[in-house]
C-alpha cells in the first residue's frame, strides 16, 4: 500500500507548486513497483485540502515553464500520473475539499468520506476559473446539468449530499473512517492486480472513445488478461466450486 501525505495542515494543505512537484516525484517513483498494490492520498489535520494556495500559486502562475510531457501547469502532469497509474488511487477526504484538492480528488478511482466533508468548487465566485481537470471529470461522474448547476453557482456540498450526486463513493463516521476506509481499500486491493490494472485501462480508454473502439480495447485487454495466473487459478477454483478471493 502506498499513502501518500499532503502535509500542510496550517494551511488546510493548500496547494503550492514545490508541493505538487514533490507528489509527481512520488506517483513516477511508484509507477512500475509491483509491491504497491494501491495509491491512498489523504491529508494531515483538519482537511484533505482547501485548494491552491493563491498566495505563492498566484504569483508564479505565468512564470511557470511547461513540463518535458507538455503539461501546462505541475497540476495537469499529476492528473494524467492518477490516470495512468495502473493501480487503483483512493482519496481519503475530510474537512475541507475544495477548488484544487476538489480536482485532485475527483481525479482519483475511488473516493471514500467522513461525515465532516466539506467539497466543492468555490472559485467563480472569486472570479477564478478552473485549470485542472474539474470541467471533465465532474460532468462525467454526474452528469453536465449537475455539473454546470454546482460550478456555476460555487456551492459546496456536505458529505451525504456528494454521496446522493455520486461523487463520493462511501461515507464513514469520522471516528471510524480510519478503520472502515482502510477495510474498503484492501478489499479492492486484494483483487487480482492485472485484472484491475486492465479494467481501469479500459474505464478510462471509453471515455476517449466510442463504442466499437472501446469493445476492441476490452477484447484486447480480455485476452490479455486470460493468459495470467490470477486468471487461470480463478477459473480452477470456480469449476471445482471453491470461493473465489
Amino acid at each position: 500500500m502506498g499513502v501518500l501525505t499532503l502535509n500542510r495542515p496550517e494551511k488546510h494543505n493548500a496547494l503550492q507548486y514545490p508541493m505538487i512537484m514533490e507528489i509527481i516525484d512520488v506517483f513516477e517513483s511508484i509507477f512500475k513497483k509491483k509491491s504497491i498494490r494501491a495509491i491512498i492520498i489523504k491529508g494531515n489535520g483538519p482537511s484533505f485540502s482547501a485548494g491552491d494556495d493563491l498566495k505563492s500559486i498566484g504569483k508564479e502562475a505565468f512564470r511557470f515553464k511547461p513540463l518535458k510531457d507538455g503539461s501546462i501547469f505541475p497540476h495537469h502532469r499529476l492528473i494524467r500520473l492518477i490516470g495512468d497509474i495502473q493501480k487503483p488511487v483512493f482519496a481519503f477526504l475530510h474537512g475541507f475539499c475544495l477548488g484544487a484538492g476538489f480536482a485532485l480528488a475527483l481525479a482519483c478511482d475511488f473516493r471514500l468520506a467522513t461525515d465532516n466533508l466539506e467539497m466543492g468548487d468555490h472559485r467563480i465566485t472569486r472570479g477564478i476559473a478552473m485549470m485542472s481537470g474539474t470541467s471533465w471529470f465532474l460532468p462525467r461522474l454526474i452528469g453536465f446539468g449537475k455539473a454546470t448547476n454546482l460550478i456555476m453557482t460555487g456551492r459546496h456540498l456536505d458529505a451525504h449530499e456528494a454521496l446522493k450526486y455520486g461523487i463520493i463513493n462511501e461515507i464513514y463516521s469520522t471516528e471510524n473512517f480510519k478503520a472502515q476506509a482502510m477495510e474498503y481499500v484492501q478489499k479492492i486491493a486484494s483483487l487480482p492486480t492485472k485484472t484491475l490494472r486492465y479494467d481501469k485501462t479500459m474505464l478510462n480508454s471509453s471515455l476517449l472513445n466510442d463504442l466499437v473502439p472501446s469493445m476492441r480495447h476490452e477484447f484486447n485487454l480480455h485476452v490479455k488478461n486470460m493468459r495470467t495466473q490470477d486468471y487461470s487459478e480463478d477459473i480452477a477454483s470456480f469449476r471445482e466450486k471453491k470461493a473465489q478471493f
